[in-house]
């Protein structure tokens, strides 16, 4: 059976929804909630959290969707009897409702990132390098301590904008970087070989600072698209096994 049945294509519409999620998945996965119990009211929930009621009813609707609840008109939500291992799995699943924005972040980051590249290559200046190199030796040391490296192959990118000294593109690829995090966090879960993923990542990376080194736009730009591209199908294919996950 398909974990998210009719409806996958939900969508969070902005990331305190996603958090709250997060946050609601959190309180199954502690206990907080048996089940059978009922859930807060959403009031008690936008004052226990803080988010709009927006906020609070796609977040409860997500988890419906995940089928973690059972909302019930006029009487609340009350927690499913679903399997522990299925609600360790929901971060997981829960990362399928925004895989529409991930998806489209991804075609924008071709884009964007690749003009960022050639922007780079020409304006680069050595302080810009040291912060790529401190980024790549971060990267190893998390290799080497058994850590993930997605949030910190992430700052590579940022430091990568940076280097284009144009505040406006640094800010744009800050904005895309929780949610590549998290599909980076779903490919540490889904790949075959982890610590070949891992020196993958940092090999590639390495190869795109070597690259914007030589100072040549066209090629970093080419190498940009190329990193972005490979990615891209690494994340689509975990996209489809998460998929195929079945309660």
């Amino acid at each position: 059976m398909n974990t998210l049945g009719a409806d996958t294509s939900l969508g969070l519409r902005n990331t305190l929804s996603a958090h709250t999620l997060q946050e609601l998945i959190g309180w199954l996965k502690k206990g907080t909630f048996k089940p059978g119990s009922k859930l807060p009211s959403q009031n008690e929930l936008i004052e226990q959290l803080g988010v709009s009621r927006t906020g609070i009813r796609e977040a409860l609707q997500a988890m419906a969707a995940l089928n973690l609840i059972e909302i019930r008109p006029g009487l609340g939500c009350f927690v499913t009897k679903v399997s522990p291992e299925y609600i360790i799995n929901a971060d997981v699943l829960a990362l399928l409702l925004e895989k529409e924005a991930i998806l489209e972040i991804i075609e924008t980051r071709k884009i964007v990132e690749a003009g960022i590249a050639a922007l780079a290559a020409e304006r680069a200046t050595e302080e810009d390098f040291w912060l790529m190199e401190d980024v790549l030796a971060r990267v190893e040391k998390a290799i080497e301590r058994g850590e993930s490296v997605s949030s910190v192959a992430a700052e590579f990118h940022w430091a990568l904008a940076k280097a284009t000294h144009n505040c406006v593109l640094a800010k744009l690829v800050r904005s895309f970087n929780q949610l590549m995090i998290k599909a980076g966090d779903l490919l540490e879960t889904s790949v075959e070989d982890l610590v070949a993923f891992k020196q993958h990542e940092l090999t590639s990376h390495r190869e795109l600072y070597e690259v914007i080194r030589e100072g040549d736009p066209h090629k970093a730009l080419q190498a940009m698209a190329q990193h972005i591209s490979y990615s891209e199908g690494l994340i689509v294919e975990a996209f489809k096994n998460a998929e195929g996950v079945e309660q």
